[in-house]
């Protein structure tokens, strides 16, 4: 039997209908999530296209550059393969574990395939194991080095062809897992050109001449290199195959943009290829963009090993952290500006000037992370909201304009809770703060339509959650997220909490939890300021630096809409093991 209890906090919120401009530290969530330099300063920016070398000192590197050009997530791609001597950690696991202490929450990691043995009639079941391992490893795809079709060779010499069927195992399961391909093949046309002075890119190919592939005798045509690469995109349609540098085609985007018409399962990241497609037309290559906007991402090829290479690098370089910043900088003029004739990010790759595209704030969002949120949503790593600590307690009126919540790092809820389809729109904002006392929370959430009960409540009400609500689940112990609290607050004022487990919900466990809500009717945004007691949430009184695993939601009835800020990609909310992290930290 479900029970009911009397809330005189409930009782006596109070609810405010705004009508007036907001106030000055309100916000619209709506036109921050069309702002680029928001993004930046939030850390949202995903490079789908790292390498980094396993030291810790190149990961902390890496850290404070992407700190520094508001890259939040980064793949680092080629971990390593999973093969190892037995009792041996393989190069994948170390490379992973020395990201992981190092830089936690900042970094997913793609593996390698072993080719050792690829004459022998086992290999495809030895490499699907491969595959399967690096997987249950934590692995967010598969990297493939520009190798095959030009310098693998099995154990007899013979070349290995990048359609050749014994890979077609290690594509399928790939696709099975819903592990993209990530696969470099052939490069820039002048590399198959002549190896002389008269090369376009002779500067880059004297200090790496391994890159030179105009050899006939020793290596196929550009042009047979891609068209093996298209038989693999067509023969495995449910497998992703990320086309990196420009869909391995920059020098020619009609190529690229037929195929990705042809292929739903082809993508492509834009590493280290700008200075390429930046020599396009700037609004035919615009228009490429707007066409396929939900199939491109964002990479750099950024590497940090014992010096760091942007994109491309010379032998003599070694490029200082404030020039990686200008790289990264460079990068975003190309998409946010309408520059033109100006000097590219990686002058070793040609002398050529570049012109700018200034694709839609909504396409930017795309191509910089909301692609790579949905493709690479089970690996993504989870976000930390940050509660501010602040050492006097104030009383809630709805309208988030205490001081307090000056300058306080901001979450949004954009993503719906299975298909991470992003909904800008009714981007909801969310900011934290904690004293000895409370734990409090800040929504502002957009609405084109509340769905609410005409006359609140008077005592919390069993399924509340199916109306417009935002919500907060916090598991105060991090080794037992399965236990948590849930926690909703509507914008007609009614709030419900309750304590979950894996063998029940109580709705009679009360946290005394106040909250105040306004409506601004005009701007159509619901403000929700709420606060916990510390001493509901855990006995143990916690610190700077305590953390505790939670997820934040939003139900919009009238659009049908659920969000989540760390998608489950269930149909349910209640999956603890996608909980992202709640900490606390002292204020700046």
């Amino acid at each position: 039997m479900i029970t009911t209890k009397t809330n005189s906090v409930l009782l006596c919120a109070l609810l405010c209908w705004n009508t007036s401009n907001a106030l000055a530290a309100e916000t619209d969530p709506r036109a921050d999530a069309l702002q680029a330099s928001v993004w930046r300063d939030e850390q949202r920016i995903v490079d789908v296209h790292t390498h980094i070398e396993a030291q810790p000192e190149r990961f902390e590197r890496a850290a404070r550059i992407f700190q520094a050009v508001g890259v939040g997530t980064a793949m680092e791609l080629g971990s390593g393969t999973l093969t190892s001597q037995e009792g041996a950690t393989s190069a994948f696991e170390q490379k992973k574990a020395v990201g992981e202490q190092t830089c936690p929450d900042l970094f997913m990691y793609d593996m390698l395939l072993d080719y050792s043995g690829f004459e022998n009639d086992d290999w495809s079941q030895r490499a699907v194991e491969q595959v399967n391992k690096a997987y249950a490893a934590g692995a967010a795809g598969l990297k493939e080095f520009k190798r095959l079709g030009l310098t693998v060779r099995d154990g007899n010499g013979k070349l290995v062809r990048i359609d050749d069927p014994k890979l077609d195992a290690v594509w399928k399961r790939c696709g099975e897992l819903q592990m993209p391909v990530s696969i470099h093949v052939g490069d820039p046309k002048a590399f198959w050109e002549p190896y002389d002075e008269t090369n376009e890119r002779w500067e880059e190919l004297r200090d790496h001449p391994g890159w030179w592939f105009g050899d006939p005798d020793k290596y196929p045509s550009r042009e047979e290199v891609l068209e093996q690469f298209l038989h693999i995109i067509e023969r495995h349609p449910q497998t992703t195959f990320i086309g990196v540098h420009f869909g391995n085609n920059p020098e020619d985007i009609d190529w690229v943009s037929r195929h990705l018409d042809k292929y739903p399962n082809y993508m492509c990241d834009i590493a280290a290829r700008i200075p390429e497609i930046g020599r396009s037309n700037p609004e035919k290559l615009r228009q490429m963009f707007v066409k396929h906007q939900d199939r491109i991402l964002f990479g750099t090829d950024f590497m940090v090993y014992g010096r760091m290479i942007l994109g491309s690098a010379g032998d003599d370089e070694r490029p200082t952290d404030q020039d990686a910043v200008i790289f990264y900088r460079k990068c975003y003029r190309f998409f946010e500006t309408d520059d033109r004739n100006w000097k590219h990010m990686t002058p070793i790759q040609g002398s050529w000037t570049i012109d700018s595209i200034n694709i839609p704030a909504a396409v930017q969002r795309k191509v910089y992370f909301d692609n790579a949120q949905r493709m690479f949503a089970s690996s993504m790593p989870p976000r930390t909201l940050k509660a501010v600590r602040i050492e006097d307690d104030f009383e809630l009126d709805g309208h988030l304009n205490d001081q307090a919540w000056d300058d306080v790092p901001i979450e949004r809820l954009e993503y719906t809770l299975k298909n991470v389809s992003v909904r800008t729109d009714l981007s909801t904002s969310v900011r934290a703060l904690w004293s000895d006392n409370y734990l409090y929370l800040g929504y502002e959430a957009p609405y084109s339509k509340l769905t609410t009960a005409e006359t609140p409540a008077n005592e919390e009400r069993h399924g509340l959650w199916n109306d417009d609500v935002v919500e907060l689940f916090l598991a105060p112990d991090p080794e037992h997220p399965e236990i948590y609290q849930e926690y909703e607050w509507a914008p007609n004022g009614e709030q419900l909490d309750l304590s979950v487990s894996p063998s029940e919900k109580r709705l009679e466990w009360s946290s005394d939890m106040e909250s105040r809500v306004t409506v601004d009717e005009e701007a159509h945004i619901f403000r929700v300021e709420a606060r916990i007691p510390i001493a509901s949430i855990t006995s143990d009184p916690p610190s700077v630096g305590t953390r505790w695993r939670a997820n934040l939601y939003r139900n919009d009835v009238a659009n049908g809409v659920f969000l989540a800020w760390h998608p489950t990609l269930q149909s349910t909310a209640h999956v603890p093991e996608r909980f992202g992290w709640l900490e606390l930290i002292r204020a700046e």
